[in-house]
C-alpha cells in the first residue's frame, strides 16, 4: 500500500525550514544549549505534526491548509519555550509542557481550518487555547508538587509572543518615520563607503539605529547601485551630510599627534613603514614616535602627513 501524501507538501522539509527560522530570531538572552533545545523542539513538533496530518485518512488537506496548521505549532513551540527558559522551569519539565501546548494547538488549528475558518479568525482562538492549556500543565506539576507558586506565576508572567510584536511595531514605527530625503542619503553613503575596508565600514554602521542600518546595508549589498541613484541628488546628499558633522576642533600639533598614534596603532606596522619610508627621517620619526618625539614639525607640514596617512591606510 502506498504511502499517503499532501501533494506539494513535504513534512520534512517544512518542518526543518521552520526550525532553521526559529534558530534566526531566537533572543539574544537566550544561551547557546537552550537556543538548540528551541530549535530541535520546534523541528520535532512540527515533523510530528505534519506526519500526522499525512497519514490521517479521515481528513482531506490541501498543502496550504497542512502548512498553515503545523506552522501554528511551530510558532507556539517556539514562544512558549522561550517563556519555559525565561522562567528557568527546570529543562525536564519543559518538553512535557510543550508537547501538550503542541496537541492543542494541532488540533484546535486542525479543527478550524477544516471549517474554513478565516486566519484572522484562527489565531486569537489558537493562542486562547494555548493559554488556557499552558496554565493547566503548570498547575498540574504545582498539584505534583514539582512546581511551587513563584515558579508557576513566573513562567505565566512570560509572553514571548507580545514581546517580539511589540519590537517589530517600534521597528516599523521608526521606519515609517524614515523620510525618502534620508532614504537618498544613506545610499548615497552606501555609493562612498563600499569600497571601504570592512572594518571601517562597521565601525560606520555602528553608528546607526536598527533600521537605518538595514536600509544602508541593503544598499552596500547592490552591485549596481551606481546606475540606480541620480549623480546630482548623491553629490546633493553627500553635501547635505558633510554640513551636518559638527565643526571640527581647532588644530594643533597635540592633537595631530593623537590623530598619527591612532591611524599607526589600528595599521598594520609594516604598511606604515613602507609608507613613510621615503621620508626625511625627521618625519619618520613624527610618525613613529608620536607624542614622545621631540617635533619641530610646523602645524601645517604635520596636518599634511595626518592626512596622506589617513588616505594611504583607507
Amino acid at each position: 500500500m502506498a504511502e499517503r501524501k499532501i501533494e506539494g507538501f513535504d513534512h520534512k522539509a517544512f518542518a526543518k525550514n521552520l526550525a532553521g527560522q526559529a534558530g534566526q530570531v531566537v533572543p539574544d538572552d537566550i544561551g547557546a544549549e537552550d537556543k538548540k533545545f528551541v530549535v530541535d523542539i520546534v523541528y520535532k513538533f512540527c515533523f510530528l505534526s505534519g506526519d500526522a496530518l499525512i497519514k490521517d485518512e479521515t481528513i482531506n488537506l490541501d498543502a496550504a491548509q497542512a502548512s498553515l496548521i503545523t506552522q501554528f505549532i511551530g510558532e507556539w513551540s517556539f514562544h512558549k519555550s522561550i517563556d519555559l527558559i525565561r522562567s528557568k522551569i527546570d529543562p525536564t519539565l519543559r518538553e512535557g509542557i510543550l508537547q501538550r501546548v503542541a496537541f492543542t494547538v494541532f488540533e484546535i488549528a486542525k479543527q478550524a481550518v477544516l471549517k474554513r475558518m478565516p486566519q484572522e479568525q484562527i489565531i486569537p482562538l489558537v493562542e486562547h487555547h494555548v493559554n488556557v492549556c499552558f496554565k493547566q500543565a503548570l498547575d498540574d506539576l504545582k498539584k505534583k508538587g514539582v512546581l511551587d507558586d513563584k515558579a508557576e506565576q513566573n513562567a505565566l508572567s512570560q509572553s514571548n509572543i507580545d514581546a517580539m510584536a511589540q519590537s517589530q511595531a517600534q521597528e516599523e514605527a521608526i521606519g515609517a518615520d524614515m523620510s525618502d530625503n534620508k532614504i537618498l542619503k544613506l545610499a548615497s553613503l552606501a555609493l562612498l563607503i563600499r569600497n571601504f575596508p570592512e572594518s571601517k565600514i562597521k565601525n560606520i554602521l555602528s553608528k546607526f539605529n536598527q533600521p537605518e542600518r538595514e536600509v544602508l546595508l541593503q544598499y552596500l549589498s547592490m552591485k549596481d547601485l551606481e546606475t540606480k541613484i541620480d549623480t546630482k541628488i548623491t553629490q546633493r546628499c553627500l553635501s547635505e551630510i558633510k554640513q551636518a558633522l559638527p565643526e571640527p576642533q581647532s588644530m594643533s600639533i597635540e592633537r595631530i599627534q593623537r590623530k598619527i598614534c591612532k591611524i599607526v596603532k589600528n595599521s598594520d606596522k609594516e604598511e606604515i613603514s613602507n609608507i613613510i619610508k621615503d621620508e626625511r627621517p625627521q618625519i619618520r620619526e613624527f610618525v613613529l614616535l608620536g607624542a614622545q618625539s621631540d617635533t619641530t614639525i610646523p602645524l601645517r607640514v604635520a596636518n599634511v602627513i595626518c592626512k596622506y596617512l589617513e588616505e594611504k591606510t583607507l
